[in-house]
C-alpha cells in the first residue's frame, strides 16, 4: 500500500538523519568539549509531500471527536429478530467503550446473557481520513466471520447511519444491511438495524437501547 511505503520511507529518513548526527558527533574535533558535542543536534529529515500527506491522514481529527460521546460504560437491553414477523430474542447486557491506538479507534466490548447462553461481541469504530467515511468491524462469539460496515454521521441530528453486507449461512447469498444510532441524548443511545430477508424485503433485525452507567454517590 502507498501509505505503508510512505511511512517506511519516513522511518528510513529519520534513521538516516539520526545516523548522520551520530557520525558528526563521533567525528568532532578532539578539542571539542563534551558539552559542545551534546549540544549538536542531527539535522531534521526532509519529507516529501507524499510522506507529509500520509502523516496527516494518520492523525485523528474533528470526525473522531464525534465519537467521544460513545466512551464509557453502559447498560442495555437488546432485541434480535431472526426472521420477519418473528418474536424477538430479548437479552440484557453491558457495553464498555474506550479509545485505543492514541485516539484513532473506539474499542467496544459487549457482554450479554441470551437464550443461547453468554454472548460476547467486540467492535472497532473509527474515521478513515483518506476515504472520508466512518468504518467499523464487528466480531462475536456466535460466528467465525468478521462483519464490516461503513457509516456517515449527521452532527446536527447526532445520528450515525451505517451500511454493510453479510453472507447468509443457509443460502450462501450476500445480503445488505443498514443501521442507525441515535446519540442525541448523551446518556441514552438507541440503535436500530435492518436486514434483507430471503424474499428480498427489508425487516427489522435488531434494536438496542443503552444507558450510561452513573457513578453511585
Amino acid at each position: 500500500m502507498r501509505i505503508n511505503r510512505n511511512i517506511a520511507a519516513m522511518l528510513a529518513l529519520t534513521a538516516l538523519a539520526f545516523a548522520a548526527g551520530r557520525a558528526g558527533w563521533l567525528g568532532a574535533a578532539p578539542e571539542a568539549s563534551a558539552q559542545q558535542m551534546q549540544e549538536q543536534e542531527p539535522p531534521a529529515p526532509e519529507m516529501s509531500p507524499d510522506i507529509l500527506a500520509a502523516i496527516e491522514a494518520g492523525m485523528p481529527g474533528e470526525h473522531h471527536r464525534h465519537l467521544d460521546q460513545l466512551i464509557g460504560e453502559w447498560e442495555g437491553m437488546f432485541k434480535i429478530w431472526m426472521e420477519p414477523g418473528g418474536e424477538p430474542m430479548i437479552s440484557r447486557g453491558t457495553a464498555k467503550r474506550e479509545w485505543v491506538l492514541n485516539g484513532r479507534f473506539v474499542h467496544e466490548v459487549i457482554e450479554a446473557e441470551t437464550d443461547w447462553g453468554p454472548f460476547t461481541g467486540i467492535s472497532y469504530l473509527g474515521y478513515n481520513n483518506v476515504d472520508g467515511q466512518y468504518e467499523a468491524i464487528w466480531m462475536d462469539s456466535t460466528a467465525t466471520s468478521i462483519y464490516f460496515e461503513t457509516a456517515s454521521y449527521d452532527p446536527d441530528k447526532k445520528v450515525m447511519t451505517s451500511r454493510g453486507t453479510y453472507r447468509d449461512p443457509a443460502s450462501g447469498k450476500v445480503y445488505s444491511s443498514r443501521g442507525m444510532m441515535d446519540m442525541s441524548n448523551p446518556d441514552r443511545h438507541v440503535v436500530v438495524s435492518y436486514m434483507t430477508g430471503p424474499d428480498g424485503k427489508e425487516f427489522k433485525s435488531f434494536e438496542g437501547v443503552t444507558e450510561r452507567k452513573m457513578e453511585k454517590k
